[in-house]
């Protein structure tokens, strides 16, 4: 049985992913913040967009392709940075990388993945998007924006919407050590998830044995993971200022998108410190419950920025028919975290290539159903 028989959807990988993850590492997956509501509330949100389709137009053959930043792309959708990604499945930022620069699309990679710039940006072939956890040493921050593009990241993606940790409650109940200075700690609870998942565990031996921080290893002066730790909370931890944007603007020679803005006046002022682009975001329910979804601030946005301003939205996505909408609703391109995840780690080195096949056959499907040939009828196909 092939893996499109097997999983068609992105929610069939949803459960041998949970099966194959200890608790804890599925827990920083899949869980949100507080009650969970705001995740729940992004899902919900796209369900509760329709589209209403156009007949009796002949056979239709869709055209994925898109522009962003004068780099054209096989469909509009790509990669979220996603940290500590390969302790969801070690490995796993080259998995998602070689996927999606077979399949033409850009791989978005986290300061706080676990492999470094230099790895995975020959790896990218030019598709490659680099995400910035600012810095508080300034000097850092020049010196991994110029590793990024001399690795060949061609995109810099700055993150807003995280100004400190949040509280992650249900990873707390699957035991995660949460306020430990290693993220890894081994304790007896922590042991025992281990060892009850060994495809899991395997993979952790197979790439090295133990979970790093490879791009910020260089600027740390102690080796052991738990003062890496200390070193990353000391320097990531509510840094970014409306200042230092303006610095980070004048050093990154490139597109520049900032990601997880979604009051009106954050948004005006972003544009005029000459972000090229925005990413709408509630960084997937993970950081405040009572956060709106992502997608009902668009159609707003979107008005008030007019049609040529580039605009991405993340948070909620699962399916290509999620594409659709919010393409529909005013997006120009749409970046998945989770759904790339829930691949990963149920098929692993598989996973990456089957969730793009997987969105792009339901994102064609969904125009041929609605009868457009193209995404500029997509953006006018009646949404509501």
């Amino acid at each position: 049985m092939s893996a499109l028989q097997k999983y068609p959807r992105i929610s069939d990988m949803v459960m041998p992913a949970a099966r194959r993850l200890p608790a804890f590492v599925h827990a920083y997956l899949a869980a949100g913040t507080g009650q969970g509501q705001a995740m729940a509330r992004n899902e919900a949100a796209y369900a509760d967009i329709h589209l209403m389709p156009r007949f009796l137009r002949g056979r239709v053959t869709p055209d994925t392709h898109c522009s962003v930043f004068g780099k054209t792309y096989s469909a509009p959708f790509g990669v979220s940075p996603i940290g500590l990604q390969s302790l969801i499945w070690p490995g796993a930022e080259k998995i998602l990388c070689r996927a999606a620069a077979e399949a033409g699309i850009p791989y978005t990679l986290s300061t706080v993945a676990g492999e470094d710039v230099e790895t995975i940006g020959p790896i990218s072939d030019g598709h490659g998007w680099f995400q910035l956890y600012a810095p508080n040493d300034h000097g850092v921050m020049r010196d991994l924006l110029a590793r990024a593009k001399k690795a060949g990241f061609t995109t810099l993606v700055l993150t807003a919407d995280v100004p400190g940790p949040s509280r992650r409650e249900d990873m707390r109940l699957a035991g995660a050590p949460i306020g430990s200075r290693n993220p890894m700690s081994i304790t007896p609870r922590v042991f025992w998830q281990c060892i009850t998942h060994p495809a899991w565990s395997f993979a952790v031996l197979a790439n090295g044995g133990k979970f790093r921080f490879k791009n910020l290893e260089p600027y740390s002066s102690a080796s052991a993971l738990a003062n890496i730790t200390d070193y990353i909370g000391s320097q990531l931890n509510g840094s970014l200022t409306w200042d230092y944007l303006d610095e980070i603007r004048k050093v990154w020679k490139g597109p520049m998108v900032l990601k997880g803005l979604l009051h009106d006046e954050d948004i005006d002022r972003a544009v005029g410190a000459g972000m090229d682009g925005l990413v709408l975001s509630n960084h997937g329910g993970r950081q405040l419950d009572a956060i709106p979804p992502s997608i009902h601030r668009l159609a707003d946005i979107r008005a008030r920025l007019g049609d040529d301003y580039t605009l991405m939205v993340d948070s909620g996505v699962r399916s290509g028919l999620d594409i659709a909408r919010a393409i529909a609703c005013g997006a120009d391109f749409v970046l998945l975290g989770r759904a790339f995840m829930f691949g990963v780690a149920a098929l692993g080195s598989q996973g990456g290539n089957h969730v793009v096949s997987v969105l792009r056959d339901e994102l064609e499907n969904t125009m041929v159903q609605l009868g457009i040939e193209n995404l500029t009828e997509l953006r006018k196909v009646q949404s509501r």
